[in-house]
């Protein structure tokens, strides 16, 4: 499992991360003080923005993978 604390402040935020999802075929949840999100869920996530301290846990990737998530989510570092 990868985590990765994550500052998400709009839509456009989480579409990105839903694109990430998709271009890797990873699986992960969106946590932040008892919220619990699917990575790839737009809609359910956008009603509990702004997520400022929040974390991302990937949870099916491939081990070769890890460089380019890491790169991917450098962006939404808080």
């Amino acid at each position: 499992m990868l985590n990765y604390s994550v500052k998400i402040n709009s839509i456009k935020d989480l579409m990105e991360l839903r694109k990430i999802a998709g271009k890797y075929g990873i699986d992960g949840r969106i946590n932040q003080n008892g919220f619990h999100g699917n990575l790839k869920s737009v809609l359910t996530n956008v009603f509990y923005l702004p997520l400022e301290d929040a974390n991302i846990e990937v949870t099916k990737f491939a081990d070769s993978q890890v460089s380019y998530l890491d790169k991917a989510f450098e962006k939404f570092t808080a």
